[in-house]
């Protein structure tokens, strides 16, 4: 559990003063420290490195950046997603997603658009039936659920392939379809295996 970090009053002046002025490159720390009523550049210098490495800020050749306001504010911590193998953006394919993957790759909340991550995974598409949304070898993110609405993008299980697609209905029968005009819609009968394993949230492409 990540315990809380306490902040003495300079420092919390600090973080009030970045969140109101975002666009700060170029400011100087003496003209900081006259801001927030301190004696020295140097001790604002000095608590600017201090709550970079609490993690409140990060730092580049343009100077510093408020990431996050209190040490409960987890929308910038980088944490590890796995890639579950591949989902079939086509209607041929075998069974090669693995859930017990070792590959991983390092987000951030913000990055992903997204407040919970504990749900969420990637997998990498393949093929071309959802052309333009999801390319081959996209990464595709996840959010593990069964409760999809109309035009949602998911993830589904179809008699043991896992494949990018939207569930439409048609005279009460449902389908899987594709993006990509040149592939039919595939009729989900009442002898398939079908399970929606999420909803697809976002797609990263060069990666």
């Amino acid at each position: 559990m990540l315990k809380k970090q306490s902040l003495d009053d300079i420092q919390k002046a600090l973080i009030s003063f970045f969140k109101k002025n975002t666009a700060n490159e170029g400011i100087t720390l003496r003209e900081i420290a006259t801001a927030i009523w301190v004696s020295h550049p140097q001790t604002v210098l000095n608590k600017l490195n201090q709550l970079v490495l609490k993690g409140y800020f990060t730092k580049d050749d343009n100077g510093y950046h408020l990431i996050r306001e209190s040490v409960l504010d987890k929308r910038n911590d980088v944490i590890q997603l796995p890639i579950y193998g591949f989902a079939q953006c086509g209607n041929q394919g075998k069974r090669i997603v693995d859930e017990y993957t070792q590959e991983r790759i390092p987000v951030t909340p913000v990055m992903l658009g997204i407040k919970d991550p504990t749900h969420c995974f990637f997998v990498r598409a393949k093929g071309n039936s959802m052309e333009p949304k999801i390319q081959d070898w996209d990464l595709v993110l996840v959010q593990q659920q069964d409760a999809y609405d109309i035009n949602d993008y998911v993830l589904v299980e179809h008699n043991d392939l896992p494949k990018l697609k939207k569930i439409v209905k048609q005279d009460e029968k449902r389908f899987l379809e594709s993006v990509n005009r040149f592939f039919d819609k595939m009729e989900v009968s009442k002898y398939d295996e079908t399970k929606v394993i999420g909803l697809v949230k976002k797609v990263i492409k060069d990666i």
